[in-house]
């Protein structure tokens, strides 16, 4: 095993991942770009007795898993399944190359991953984000998460102004191709109205403070960069900043040290190496947690506030967690 050698997981759509690719290339650090839905084309997976080895036939090498200090887990894709194959056939397929990469991952568990997947599945669960932040001490906003309604519609009742958010990523996807995003929304009477609609889904519920600003804090290490998104300057982005098709202003920001604590100690809660973290801001300059996101996008923030975040994260990778020094 060389600590230098980083294996990014990822997919070839992933634009951000070409940021910190750059920074590998600045440190002369080596990596090898895993693009997962290359699977049975360009790259093939065998498992033998000394462990897992690719290869790639596009550069006709032979890359040996064990051979890897670092992992930058980000995005990885599933290759397709052939159309002609039956729904079933098709879900064989999917499950199959999917043990297949769990093995892969499972047989570096002892590297130093940004982030584990497995960390990353943990964390991901926001019930659970909503119960860690409150016992570090972060503000949260009073919520409900239930497919009970008559205990949707009280606690609509007892706020006067709500918000009702998915419990995961939000993007439903279509079998042509066609799919769309629930956002934060407002609740409003039509939504009151077709809680009795939901059966078993779990609906969540969160009482609306009214902000000043979102905040999103990206968590590299122990470096904490702040960035305020002034999403109150348009209406389409007062409940939720990602649904203005326009950039918003961005500002840096300091972000107190007592959040900058709190933060890295929810990360080192959920053995992160890295996090994106949302907050609002109230008018009273309080900081409220949203969600934390073990494997959030940043890379517009680097491209708008200048901050080297890809620079840390290949600092970080080329030194396994340890002091950035030591790996020189």
């Amino acid at each position: 095993m060389n600590r230098n050698n980083v294996l990014v997981i990822t997919n070839k759509e992933d634009l951000t991942v070409d940021f910190v690719i750059e920074a590998f290339k600045l440190r002369n650090i080596n990596y090898y770009r895993f693009n997962t839905e290359d699977i049975g084309t360009i790259i093939n997976i065998s498992f033998g007795g000394d462990g897992y080895t690719l290869f790639d036939f596009r550069k006709s090498k032979l890359i040996n898993i064990n051979d890897f200090g670092s992992v930058y887990f980000r995005r990885p894709k599933l290759p397709r399944p052939d159309a002609g194959l039956t729904f079933g056939e098709q879900q064989f397929y999917i499950t199959e190359i999917s043990t297949y990469l769990e093995g892969v991952y499972r047989s570096l568990a002892s590297r130093f991953w940004l982030n584990s997947v497995f960390d990353i599945r943990f964390a991901e669960n926001k019930p659970y984000q909503l119960s860690v932040a409150k016992s570090i001490g972060f503000l949260v906003p009073e919520f409900c998460i239930s497919n009970d309604p008559e205990i949707c519609t009280n606690f609509i009742k007892k706020h006067d102004d709500c918000i009702f958010k998915p419990l995961k990523s939000g993007l439903i996807e279509e079998p042509e191709g066609v799919g769309k995003v629930l956002y934060t929304t407002k609740v409003d009477s039509n939504f009151i109205d077709k809680i009795t609609t939901n059966g078993a889904m779990p609906i969540y519920l969160q009482r609306q403070i009214i902000k000043q600003s979102d905040i999103r804090i990206t968590v590299v290490g122990d470096k904490v960069f702040g960035a305020k998104i002034l999403s109150q300057d348009s209406d389409v982005s007062m409940i939720d900043w990602r649904k203005s098709d326009a950039i918003l202003p961005h500002e840096r920001i300091d972000i107190p040290s007592e959040i900058q604590c709190m933060c890295l100690r929810i990360c080192e809660c959920f053995n992160l190496n890295f996090a994106a973290i949302d907050f609002i801001i109230d008018d009273s300059g309080h900081f409220w947690f949203l969600e934390i996101n073990p494997n959030g996008q940043w890379a517009w923030i680097e491209s708008l506030l200048g901050y080297p975040i890809s620079d840390e994260i290949a600092g970080l990778l080329l030194a396994g967690g340890k002091d950035d020094s030591e790996a020189h």
